[in-house]
């Protein structure tokens, strides 16, 4: 393979879709002959690592306190125009022969490379919710450059088939996937040493983990309610609750939360960390309470440590990873049938192990992200195959 892909990413934040495109571009670095070049919404913590790869440019114009000001002030019109001219710039003369957009919430700025005219291929990370919270306009965007598709799970798909009319021969599903599964070095009781340590917990108490952003979408009001059920169900046993994630100003408002609530000794909002697997590692069951969720990384993240999930039914892709064997899928919104197969688990070791064990075959098996990273490359490869300058068409600004 060779060519030169612009990659867009909606934000370059610690979260789901930009670290699977993360570790795409580190796989593709590794394996193929490609340039490639990184258009990030607006920089964040993985900006310096998308810059150890290769070139990558800010659509947002600065993060500086300054900038911020000039905003509230509506004083920014003339650096945004000479931001954007200077982007223009850069893209002409890059000889661009194939646009990644890595989300929907990337529509808006591959309607501002208009003037570029090549393939473009939409990894869609998005379910309902979260396309109409941004905004259905979005997918409007996406459609007048007709990409090809790549969905993160059967339940993208169908959304995207059902609700806004694409035709399914031009989405492609390639479930989500995170490297490194086969050689997971964190032992379980290293682990556990560190976190119980570090977060209070006494050495008998079982540890039920979450991760994710704090937001509605991601359920983490429910997660407290899961808590409390547990709490209330599991008799004498101590339970601890852990939510890894969140900007800095929600974990504190979380921690104020618990902290005036009966909760406040047994759940923990430790925000975000690049080394989210000690958390897997020492956790006894992962819960995800997302009310919608295309495909979680952090479920195979979890499997990838031997731990079982229990999800809802209805959120999204998850119940495909978790089927019968990996966790428990319990019904849409359940909080009791939640803490109910999360007390069962804990109450039987050989129950957890076994489908934790499972659930860490699942994810060697079907989810290596060799196999997935490759099946995404054969896709850049076929459209990007006979792109040169000869075919290469740019619209010059006016």
């Amino acid at each position: 393979m060779s060519g030169n892909v612009l990659f867009l990413s909606h934000e370059a934040s610690r979260t789901g879709a930009p670290i699977l495109l993360l570790n795409f571009l580190r796989w593709l670095h590794r394996n193929r002959n490609i340039n490639m070049r990184v258009l990030a919404g607006k920089s964040g913590d993985l900006t310096a690592e998308f810059a150890a790869i290769g070139p990558v440019d800010s659509f947002e114009p600065s993060d500086a306190l300054w900038y911020k000001a000039m905003r509230r002030l509506q004083l920014q019109h003339r650096y945004d125009s000479n931001h954007l001219m200077g982007l223009r710039r850069t893209f002409l003369s890059n000889n661009i022969d194939l646009i990644y957009v890595n989300s929907v919430a990337s529509a808006r700025m591959l309607d501002f490379l208009s003037f570029v005219k090549c393939p473009v291929i939409c990894h869609v990370h998005e379910l309902d919710d979260a396309i109409h919270t941004m905004g259905i306009e979005h997918l409007a965007l996406l459609e007048k450059r007709r990409p090809a598709y790549i969905a993160v799970s059967k339940a993208v798909q169908k959304n995207l088939v059902e609700k806004y009319g694409i035709s399914p021969d031009r989405i492609e599903v390639i479930r989500g996937c995170v490297p490194g599964a086969k050689e997971r070095a964190i032992e379980p009781e290293q682990a556990r040493k560190v976190i119980y340590e570090r977060i209070g917990i006494c050495e008998q108490a079982k540890l039920v983990c979450a991760c994710g952003s704090i937001e509605f979408r991601k359920g983490t009001d429910l997660f407290l309610k899961v808590a409390s059920q547990v709490m209330q169900k599991s008799h004498d046993m101590p339970v601890h609750f852990v939510w890894v994630g969140g900007t800095r100003d929600k974990v504190a408002a979380m921690q104020s939360q618990v902290a005036n609530s009966s909760l406040r000794d047994v759940v923990h909002f430790v925000g975000p960390t690049s080394n989210t697997g000690i958390y897997f590692g020492a956790a006894d069951v992962f819960v995800l309470t997302s009310r919608e969720d295309p495909f979680p990384l952090v479920v195979m993240e979890a499997a990838s440590h031997g731990k079982p999930t229990v999800c809802f039914e209805q959120a999204g892709g998850a119940p495909e990873f978790v089927e019968a064997d990996a966790g428990f899928v319990v019904p849409d919104l359940d909080v009791a049938a939640m803490a109910d197969r999360i007390v069962e688990l804990l109450l039987s070791r050989d129950l957890c192990s076994r489908m934790g064990a499972a659930a860490h075959q699942k994810v060697i098996s079907h989810y290596d992200f060799d196999v997935g990273a490759a099946k995404l490359a054969a896709i850049i490869e076929g459209k990007t195959q006979g792109c040169g300058d000869e075919m290469r068409r740019v619209i010059l600004p006016r």
